[in-house]
């Protein structure tokens, strides 16, 4: 109390204006302080964060115990960290998005998606500009996120013609109708993200337009361009075509948690690198996929897909048709376990590689 009493008696003799100038700063410093915790809150505020984890166990048949180099083997039977990929979304107004989604895996770190866009807000198509690396914007499944499939990889046909899912380039898109019809248009390398440049100075135009009305929805998608090919003692390189034509569908059946889809593909494609010139030319191929997916309740699907992909139509017996099925068990609302088994049958003479593959993927 004593103490109390003699301090109040200090501040008594203290002139009112040093301590009005000695507030005064402090008050300052609290302002500054609150902005910068209200423009920090205000930024986290717009930024969203996802991401999912695969951690796999895969059997292969073709698994041989045999090094192939020091860093080699033929060996398939292994577990991994399939995907690992994080996704920041920032978005500061209704007409501006930035995009960055690296993925982590055990085949190392790479970039899967990173763009920027501008949606114009004068119609109700709201047209979006994009820049950058995005997917592919061709048919369903390789616009399908990983993170929702129902068999741990894709088909055969989308894995041949679409390898990695990703290129860069410009984009167009929109969505009319009330949401019933969608448009993307884009213009990209055309070799994908497998290396840092573009083999030709050719740029591709790849593109879908789809429509959509109660449980049903299709699409129809074209690619066109043009692939520079090192061929075996022709240094140069020549130039060959790579046309795609696809048409897709999607359908929730009236039957509780029953769904289908399909897709069908053809196309003309490129020789392989490293092709005697005598031998090199465009292929004509094509390729289907169907998928007959059942819910049962909220935490079980099970999922059949059988897809065929021919690399040359011109040829008999060269035609690969794969049976898939998987089933998956949702943990809780983040979390789920699947067991898939793919069975490919090639035409003639077909060698023993099946597929089991066990996976566990948390999302966030």
């Amino acid at each position: 109390m004593k103490m109390t009493v003699l301090v109040m008696g200090l501040l008594a003799l203290v002139p009112a204006g040093v301590m009005a100038q000695s507030a005064e700063p402090k008050e300052e410093e609290l302002r500054e302080e609150i902005e910068r915790v209200r423009k920090t809150l205000d930024f986290f505020s717009r930024l969203r964060i996802g991401g999912y984890i695969q951690a796999q166990y895969v059997h292969d048949e073709r698994s041989v115990d045999e090094t192939t180099g020091p860093a080699g083997t033929r060996n398939l039977d292994q577990f991994s960290v399939r995907r690992g990929r994080i996704k920041f979304t920032y978005q500061a107004g209704p007409v501006s998005r930035f995009v960055l989604q690296p993925d982590l895996s055990s085949s190392g770190a790479a970039l899967k998606d990173g763009y920027m866009e501008l949606t114009e807000p004068w119609t109700a198509w709201r047209h979006t500009l994009t820049a950058g690396q995005f997917i592919w914007p061709f048919g369903f499944e390789v616009m399908y996120s990983s993170n929702d499939r129902e068999l741990p990889e894709y088909s055969r046909m989308i894995r041949t013609l679409f390898p990695g899912e990703h290129d860069r380039g410009l984009m167009l898109s929109g969505i009319g109708f009330s949401g019933k019809m969608n448009y993307r248009l884009a213009l990209v390398n055309g070799t994908g993200t497998t290396q840092p440049f573009d083999f030709n100075k050719r740029k591709d135009l790849v593109g879908r337009a789809g429509y959509s009305s109660g449980g049903f929805a299709f699409g129809a998608s074209f690619y066109r361009g043009a692939e520079l090919v090192s061929l075996g003692g022709l240094t140069p390189g020549r130039e060959f075509d790579k046309q795609r034509t696809g048409v897709d569908f999607q359908w929730t059946t009236p039957l509780p948690g029953f769904r289908v889809r399909g897709e069908s593909i053809r196309g003309v494609q490129p020789p392989a690198p490293g092709t005697p010139v005598s031998l090199a030319r465009a292929a004509d191929v094509a390729g289907w996929y169907f998928y007959a997916i059942q819910n049962v309740g909220t935490r079980h699907q099970f999922a059949l897909r059988l897809d065929q992909y021919d690399p040359d139509t011109t040829l008999r017996g060269n035609a690969t048709r794969t049976l898939g099925g998987a089933y998956t068990f949702h943990w809780d609302r983040n979390s789920k376990v699947m067991i898939a088994h793919e069975q490919p049958r090639l035409q003639v003479d077909d060698p023993p590689d099946d597929v089991w593959t066990i996976r566990y993927q948390y999302s966030f």
